[in-house]
């Protein structure tokens, strides 16, 4: 499970809430157990359903990798290559919103026939 937390002065930190506040009007039903996520204890929970992962795609995380005010254990590979078949739960926290990623890949796949880039 990756983590990314958009603390309250980035300038993704008001899509982040205005993005957790819709999923709680839209998704109530989802609403997770608030308990402490990542060593970081949070306020509010909700799962993101998979037809509204796009919105967590659009707010272009892999923006802010070089950022202090975006705390992640992702590498820069990882925030390029989120899709919307990646687990999302997004909370709310003190510091500012955070994102739970599960399913994202480690490292990059094999591809072409034989498992190599041809370029």
């Amino acid at each position: 499970m990756k983590y990314g937390l958009i603390l309250d002065p980035s300038r993704k930190a008001k899509p982040a809430k205005q993005l957790f506040e819709w999923v709680k009007k839209q998704h109530p039903e989802l609403q997770l157990r608030d308990v402490v996520v990542m060593d970081i204890p949070v306020i509010a929970g909700f799962e993101i359903p998979l037809r509204d992962r796009n919105r967590v795609l659009s707010l272009a995380l892999q923006d802010e990798h070089m950022s202090p005010y975006f705390k992640t254990d992702m590498n820069l590979f990882q925030l390029l290559m989120m899709d919307e078949s990646i687990a999302m739960n997004i909370y709310r926290t003190t510091d500012g919103t955070l994102f739970l990623f599960e399913g994202l890949p480690d490292a990059p796949q094999p591809f072409g026939v034989h498992g190599h880039d041809l370029r």
